[in-house]
């Protein structure tokens, strides 16, 4: 997984998905398919959810006031989220990977 820097209010913040951080958004109802439906809440969920690993002094509530202070700063809140998108991808594509060689499994019927 990669991470992204960004420093908002003069703090520096290290944000990243992980697998806490996917059962996080999947419990809150994200499905990505739906993103154009609810893209405000969306954009919401992920922008929270690339705290989740690094940053626990994070709520969902800072997390929208660093979001706008990031914005107010002439940052690009989109390019955030779609880094999050893109490693929300990611880790589906990893998941259903279901290319099996011999040296993954062995594979016997029964």
């Amino acid at each position: 997984m990669r991470k992204l820097k960004l420093k908002i209010n003069d703090k520096d913040f290290d944000l990243s998905l992980n697998r806490a951080a996917i059962r996080w958004l999947e419990a809150n109802g994200f499905v990505i398919e739906e993103f154009d439906k609810k893209p405000v809440t969306y954009y919401d969920l992920l922008w929270y959810s690339l705290f989740i690993e690094n940053h626990p002094e994070v709520n969902p509530s800072l997390s929208i006031k660093l979001m706008d202070a990031y914005k107010k700063s002439g940052k690009s809140v989109g390019n955030v989220i779609r880094f999050a998108i893109e490693e929300y991808t990611s880790f589906m594509n990893a998941l259903s990977d279901t290319d099996l060689t011999a040296n993954d499994l062995e594979i016997m019927e029964i």
